[in-house]
């Protein structure tokens, strides 16, 4: 097998990166370190929190009362957590545990806390370990009497924390009011705006009233840190600084945005008192992901070296590294408006057609002679057959997609590559100052990737939009309106594709092929978001079955005729 067949398998396993499979406790990327040691959990920590506390940590102590034993034991075994021991907790609060042996203290439950004492808890944290605690505000200072272990600490922080209940999503320094509101402006009114309807506890829990009301808290000792709450967190500088890059006067505000595990972790750095971020650091929750990064990273650094686009509407790399086995990526920040919250939502839309113009030029300016034929046709072929594995297709599809193999095949030497993007829809976008769009998160790009599949992308998910506005939700049916009728859409795809192919001597002959084998790609991808025994609901594959049962369709005419004239 080779190596970009074992990349592609790896990628599309069903059920690895499954909706709601994330895990929890992402106050852990606010630490020093996430190689976290010895923990002592007071209180019982939700499944999802102690699973990643027992996977960063060497040991995990649990100190909760009987009554959680059972339900403890339980996680630790479903989970496999063999480094998770439990202690009973007792109400004269002594911790059978040496002085300074514990390197960090996690606080679930303030009322145990309170058993234990703060200089009970002082005595068995080491003097550069690291204590964590979030409650309502009124809750630490008036009911639990923990905040005399924070006087005359160092590196005592007291950070603002939302949603007002639930996970932890998002944090700053309670202080610093512009990251405040660059996070309630990027992640919580965007959310209240758009699913509201949708998923209303949910959003319920991230209005900005429900915030304001609750006054979510965390307070955070790092024990071998200076009382600076504005510095990023050091092993974040420590991969920067082995960069060249100095972040330690940085300001910071966190994000961990999402529910799949391949979504990453965010911190957005401010200079000075700039309340738009600089730079951003992503990193990855979970190691199996650490590849995206990767690929990110060269990526980011051959767009500039080629100086491809600028910073208005591309990142920069900064600093790449490693922590605790995750990927740690550096990269500028590219500052917008989400293009969601600017679309005009219509085939007229001024700022999905200054994207539409952005992708052909980046394919125009990019494109080149394939260098090895075989290479190219053996991974075209590995993608068919990882498609037939997963879906198993009716006959009807076989047949057309192996014709579509063999026309590629065929004219493989007159294809011309291009640096794709990989995963331009609108969620990726955002609609700089001047109007220039912006692309995000480049993990998927290729700088000899597959010519129009990036306009084809997204012109498919902007179509879903248009729908939207007008109503119509279902992904299928925004297909065929938008995208196989001769819509305003499918105008701007076939005239756009004609200027592609005339451009780049692209035979025009090639477009059905490399239309149908964009939605293969697709649908091969979105494998590790679906359990197996529901692959034949994944979108893509049935807007493939669409496409191909409705082959005939006007506007898929229109497209694939472009040789004629059309």
């Amino acid at each position: 097998m080779t190596a970009f067949e074992q990349a592609l398998e790896a990628q599309s396993v069903p059920g690895t990166n499954l909706k709601g499979s994330v895990d929890g406790a992402n106050w852990c990327f606010l630490l020093p370190r996430l190689e976290l040691g010895r923990v002592l959990a007071v209180g019982c920590l939700a499944p999802s929190s102690l699973a990643t506390v027992a996977k960063l940590g060497d040991e995990v102590v649990a100190w909760a009362g009987v009554a959680d034993h059972d339900r403890l034991r339980g996680v630790i075994e479903r989970r496999s957590l063999g480094n998770v021991s439990i202690l009973s907790a007792e109400r004269d609060g002594k911790l059978p545990l040496p002085d300074d042996e514990v390197d960090v203290v996690v606080v679930a439950s303030p009322r145990l806390a309170g058993w234990v004492g703060a200089r009970e808890l002082a005595r068995v944290l080491k003097s550069n370990g690291a204590f964590y605690l979030e409650r309502p505000l009124l809750d630490l200072r008036r009911r639990h009497g923990l905040e005399s272990l924070l006087e005359g600490a160092r590196g005592r922080d007291l950070l603002w924390a939302a949603p007002a209940w639930g996970e932890l999503r998002f944090a700053a320094p309670a202080a610093d009011s512009a990251a405040v509101a660059y996070i309630r402006g990027r992640f919580l009114k965007p959310l209240f705006r758009r699913q509201l309807l949708k998923r209303p506890g949910k959003v319920a829990a991230r209005t900005p009233l429900a915030n304001a009301l609750v006054r979510r808290r965390v307070l955070m000792i790092k024990g071998d840190e200076e009382n600076v709450p504005t510095r990023p967190p050091a092993y974040v500088q420590d991969i920067a600084a082995k960069a060249g890059t100095t972040i330690e006067s940085n300001r910071w505000a966190f994000a961990a945005p999402g529910a799949y595990s391949s979504q990453k972790a965010l911190f957005f750095l401010f200079e000075g008192e700039d309340t738009q971020p600089q730079s951003v650091v992503k990193i990855t929750r979970d190691g199996r992901h650490n590849p995206r990064l990767e690929n990110e990273w060269h990526a980011l650094g051959l767009l500039q070296e080629r100086e491809i686009g600028n910073e208005r509407t591309r990142p920069s790399p900064l600093f790449f590294g490693c922590h605790a086995g995750l990927a740690v990526l550096g990269e500028t920040a590219v500052v917008g408006a989400p293009f969601l919250d600017r679309t005009k939502a219509t085939d007229e839309c001024p700022h999905a057609r200054a994207v539409v113009e952005w992708l052909l030029e980046l394919g125009v300016s990019t494109a080149h002679a394939v260098s090895d034929v075989t290479q190219l046709v053996g991974r075209l072929d590995a993608l068919l057959q990882r498609f037939d594995e997963l879906y198993r297709p009716d006959r009807e599809t076989s047949r057309l997609l192996e014709g579509e193999m063999s026309a590629l095949a065929a004219n493989a030497d007159a294809l011309r590559l291009v640096f794709q993007h990989g995963d331009p829809g609108p969620w990726n976008l955002v609609v700089t100052a001047d109007g220039s769009p912006g692309f995000l998160d480049w993990e998927s790009a290729d700088p000899d990737g597959m010519p129009l599949w990036d306009l084809f992308h997204f012109l498919r998910s902007f179509g879903l939009t248009v729908s939207q506005k007008a109503g119509r939700r279902d992904p299928g049916t925004s297909f065929v309106d938008q995208i196989l009728a001769p819509s305003g859409l499918n105008r701007i795809l076939v005239e756009t594709t004609k200027r592609f192919c005339d451009e780049t001597d692209l035979p025009t002959r090639l477009v059905e092929p490399l239309f149908y084998f964009c939605w293969v790609h697709r649908a091969v991808k979105e494998a590790s978001r679906l359990p197996r025994e529901e692959l034949e609901t994944g979108r893509y594959f049935n807007l493939l079955l669409l496409a191909v049962a409705r082959r005939d369709a006007p506007g898929l005419q229109r497209l694939f005729s472009l040789a004629s004239g059309a």
